[in-house]
């Protein structure tokens, strides 16, 4: 006896149910999409860049829990997306410049870890669009976090001054945007088990006040 042929529909049906939980696997543990909504990362990220995080670089969270399995350290001045300490139905992303167990400190808009200032210098002024569309002028400044170069913005008066010494299992967090992030210096620490992924390319970016697309920001690794 020959083996009686599957319906067709039924074949699409096993199909689009295989695609879906492939992607549902992909996006959950291995990389996902994520909007830049405010300003907080500029210059580095800009308000209505799209850009992929990679989801295993911290370990493997479960969906919709706190539990997190192969946890593996962040480090210091990686680009991370993580929950968010005070609404956990959102992700945040900043840099991770703080450790467990470092002590950060912030003075007169001035970065110390365990009582090494990082150092700046200084690239001129550099003007930028927040989420509601008008413009801010800020201070730019190339920042080295123990190798890791990367642009800053800052202006005074600081923000928020203060010292912090990082709890086992946790980081300090920073935005880029130094005089407009609401960060690690207002909020505190964030645990490993909320650290989502590593923010790793742009794919998409649009600028929201021309209403245009940023082509040369396309392709861009993010560090």
């Amino acid at each position: 006896m020959s083996e009686s042929k599957k319906p067709v529909w039924r074949e699409w049906l096993e199909s689009l149910i295989m695609i879906a939980v492939l992607a549902i696997v992909i996006r959950s543990f291995i990389v996902a999409p994520f909007k830049i909504p405010s300003s907080s990362m500029v210059p580095t990220l800009l308000v209505g860049d799209y850009l992929f995080v990679l989801r295993y670089t911290y370990g493997f969270r479960i969906p919709l829990t706190d539990i997190q399995l192969l946890s593996k350290q962040a480090n210091r001045g990686d680009v991370a997306v993580f929950v968010y300490p005070d609404d956990k139905s959102k992700d945040y992303i900043k840099r991770i410049v703080g450790l467990p167990g470092d002590k950060i400190t912030y003075l007169d808009n001035r970065l110390f870890i365990n009582g090494k200032e990082m150092p700046l210098q200084a690239k001129g002024q550099r003007t930028y669009f927040m989420g509601d569309g008008s413009a801010d002028v800020s201070g730019l400044y190339q920042e080295n976090i123990n190798g890791i170069k990367h642009e800053v913005l800052r202006k005074h008066p600081s923000i928020r001054d203060g010292e912090w010494t990082v709890p086992a299992g946790s980081y300090f967090a920073m935005g880029d945007n130094r005089n407009n992030s609401r960060d690690s210096r207002f909020w505190g620490f964030v645990p490993q088990s909320y650290m989502v992924g590593r923010a790793a390319i742009l794919w998409w970016s649009w600028d929201h006040v021309k209403n245009t697309p940023r082509w040369e920001r396309i392709g861009q690794v993010i560090h």
